[in-house]
């Protein structure tokens, strides 16, 4: 072997030997802890022994709550020609259009109120979420009145 040979065979042992201490050298000995490449080593979530029953909600069963609080200011109003309702028994008058909302009163058989706008609300009966706003601004839900003509 000349003298230049030398040094080029040790440099090339020693990398050979920095490739095999990165790699993890290859051997069957223990593995430490918490090596992100062995997923056998990360602490994880226990799994569950059988998984939960999925909860599916009929559509409209969760009533939305406005953001700025109950006082029906939060809704995004639509304005409309302004008309007339009355009811055969009685209706409630709310402060937002949902039947969770605090009761302002109430609207008598055969009394007239005016509607000055419509809501999106909660959806008292199935496929109907529209709510009148009143011009003493409470809102009453559109099912239970009914137009003047």
């Amino acid at each position: 072997m000349t003298a230049r040979a030398l040094p080029l065979s040790l440099f090339a042992l020693a990398l050979a030997l920095a490739v095999a201490a990165a790699c993890g050298g290859g051997g069957d000995g223990e593995r430490p802890t918490g090596r992100l490449t062995d997923p056998r080593s990360v602490a994880t979530a226990t799994p569950w022994p059988e998984p939960p029953e999925p909860v599916i909600l009929e559509p409209g069963a969760l009533t939305p709550i406005s953001d700025g609080g109950d006082d029906g200011s939060s809704v995004e109003v639509t304005p409309v020609t302004s008309f007339q309702i009355t009811v055969a028994d009685s209706a409630n008058r709310r402060k937002s259009p949902s039947t969770q909302s605090d009761l302002l009163g109430t609207i008598n058989a055969g009394e007239k109120k005016t509607v000055t706008g419509e809501v999106l609300g909660e959806a008292v009966e199935a496929g109907n979420d529209i709510w009148y706003k009143l011009e003493d601004g409470s809102f009453v839900y559109s099912g239970a009145v009914t137009k003047v003509e």
